[in-house]
């Protein structure tokens, strides 16, 4: 006898304590979702309104732990039926009661492919924890990054809109420039010829009057074309220097002062 007990290492202690632990959690999960299964019958059938009086009177339970028990039955009760058949391949493994529980916080859909992943059956509560919190963080920096694409992909595509408006806007422009510049050449063309011909005062005066008109038009177009360009180019400025600030606050305050100084500069030369 003595010798059988000496032969016992903490290790083999251990294994066994651990084995009754697992045993114990499958069990366990077992009588809660059978427990579910008759609470959803219950509450099938108690009136409106009374449903926490009578988990309250009759079973000692709260709400909250109700809920929980009804929904391991409603998650696991098909897949632990199943699990009887060893010949279906789409029953759960032996899980415990604390790793069903955990489980929940997984879709029902993208369950079995989780657990087709990992061998949750001999994993710990706190290696589970771990793998689920791992695939969480991992899905929400997933859905962080599309909508960063998105976001992206609509700056992207209003930045496209606004460029192609300013190009047709300065198509416009340099077109009324050509135009007037054309005008110009023609009427000063007309000028030379009518003081060549010795042509009246009065048609060379209005000759010259055209030409400075137009001169005026040409000018107008000229500073209209530059303003533009000059406007949205100070608007994509105060935009980068807002976003400059929080990530360089120092480089933003040495633009953001050598663009006041610019606008000084030009307010002075108006």
């Amino acid at each position: 006898m003595a010798k059988g007990i000496s032969e016992r290492t903490p290790q083999i202690i251990a294994a066994e304590i651990n084995s009754i632990k697992d045993q114990t959690g499958r069990m366990l999960l077992y009588s809660s979702v059978e427990i579910g299964r008759r609470l959803t019958e219950a509450k099938s059938m108690v009136n409106h309104g009374e449903w926490g009086k009578w988990l309250e009177n009759s079973v000692s339970y709260s709400q909250s732990t109700a809920n929980k028990l009804m929904r391991l039955f409603e998650e696991y009760e098909a897949k632990l039926t199943a699990g009887q058949d060893s010949s279906n391949s789409e029953s759960i493994p032996n899980l415990s009661y604390t790793q069903a529980i955990i489980l929940l916080g997984i879709p029902e859909e993208e369950r079995e492919s989780f657990m087709a992943e990992h061998d949750v059956a001999s994993m710990s509560t706190r290696e589970l924890k771990q793998a689920v919190q791992e695939r969480d963080q991992a899905l929400n920096e997933k859905a962080e990054l599309q909508n960063t694409l998105t976001a992206n992909q609509g700056a992207v595509t209003e930045i496209t809109y606004e460029r192609d408006e300013l190009r047709k806007q300065a198509s416009g422009l340099q077109a009324a420039i050509h135009t007037k510049e054309l005008t110009i050449k023609t009427l000063q063309e007309k000028l030379d010829s009518a003081k060549e011909g010795e042509a009246s005062a009065g048609k060379i005066a209005a000759l010259e009057k055209d030409i400075k008109v137009a001169r005026i038009k040409l000018s107008a177009n000229k500073v209209s074309f530059l303003y533009n360009n000059i406007a949205k180019e100070f608007e994509d400025l105060l935009k980068e220097l807002t976003k400059l600030a929080p990530a360089d606050p120092e480089a933003h305050e040495k633009y953001k002062s050598e663009v006041s100084g610019l606008i000084g500069k030009i307010a002075e030369r108006l």
